[in-house]
């Protein structure tokens, strides 16, 4: 019974950080210790194995969204946010574009790769490039992409460089084994030929936000693939992918004498099919637009469709 947790650890025992440096603190499912990279966290608490270092590639890319010396405003944090940048690509596409270059590719294999170097390495809806890139990674990498974060594999299967807590937003990089990352891209232009009918659909073509009557293309991917607008995606009947995880709802803050804010709800405040609020914010979270929230009795009173009291007839 030694390891079963009996009570709850006391606020005071827990990693704390105060006033950090570059003033910010971030966290996409990661341990405390890089909360801020500028001053690490203090972790010499009670719980010294509470978690191990880790900063995975979804988490390196917020650092280096926001990272910078400039100040930014409410409004750029929002865009920010909506990165659709693709860091796994960054970590490995050069090493990938050199192993296939390697078998003096031919024919499809050899127009897919000239699509590859030109992609922009992001997940933008209308990006040619990326859905190729993703089957590439699901067939080079014997795990499965996760919604919340990446399955426990040794990185020296994969990466030529594995993560290293010294360096811990430029790890891992490059690719273990060439020779299988250039037969795996052979593969995936076959296979996404064959699942979608062309391997140079843009990412948008195939994953989708679908509720209501809304069926509408949508950017961002799985954290594992670097991914800082994180979804996760079911495929569906007709063979398209639906974002059925990740990122749902989003609220960025201001605050002051009067809070200032924007948020989203990708799947609406009622879960009724046949409600005005089941589909209304769908497209709008696939476009990565926020509305503004109502905070005063004022921006309430502009704002409402209708007024009852509890307990009245509507």
């Amino acid at each position: 019974m030694r390891d079963v947790w009996t009570r709850y650890v006391p606020f005071d025992e827990l990693p704390q950080l105060l006033n950090p440096r570059g003033g910010y603190i971030h966290n996409e499912n990661d341990s405390p210790h890089f909360t801020n990279v500028r001053g690490q966290i203090d972790t010499t608490n009670a719980y010294p194995n509470f978690e191990k270092p880790r900063l995975f590639l979804r988490s390196q890319l917020a650092i280096e969204l926001i990272g910078g010396d400039n100040k930014m405003s409410l409004e750029d944090v929002v865009r920010t946010k909506h990165s659709y940048n693709m860091l796994l690509a960054d970590r490995v596409k050069a090493d990938l574009v050199a192993a296939v270059k390697a078998t003096n590719p031919t024919g499809d294999v050899a127009s897919a790769l000239a699509l590859l170097e030109k992609w922009d390495n992001s997940a933008a809806p209308d990006s040619k490039g990326a859905l190729l890139f993703e089957v590439w990674w699901q067939r080079y990498s014997p795990r499965v992409a996760d919604t919340t974060r990446p399955q426990p594999v040794p990185e020296s299967f994969l990466f030529s460089t594995v993560w290293s807590a010294a360096e811990p937003t430029t790890t891992p990089h490059g690719l273990a084994d060439p020779a299988r990352a250039a037969a795996s891209f052979a593969w995936a232009v076959s296979e996404t030929a064959r699942q979608y009918g062309s391997w140079d659909l843009a990412w948008g073509a195939v994953h989708r936000v679908r509720r209501g009557n809304v069926d509408v293309p949508v950017g961002g991917g799985s954290p594992e693939l670097g991914c800082f607008r994180a979804l996760g995606f079911t495929r569906a009947p007709d063979g398209k992918l639906v974002a059925s995880g990740g990122d749902a709802w989003v609220l960025a803050v201001e605050f002051g004498d009067v809070p200032h804010a924007y948020s989203v709800l990708a799947y609406g405040e009622s879960s009724r099919p046949d409600s005005p609020w089941y589909a209304d914010q769908a497209e709008m979270f696939a476009k990565g637009k926020l509305k503004k929230v109502a905070f005063t009795e004022a921006d309430v009173n502009a704002q409402a469709v209708g007024r009852y009291r509890p307990g009245e007839k509507r």
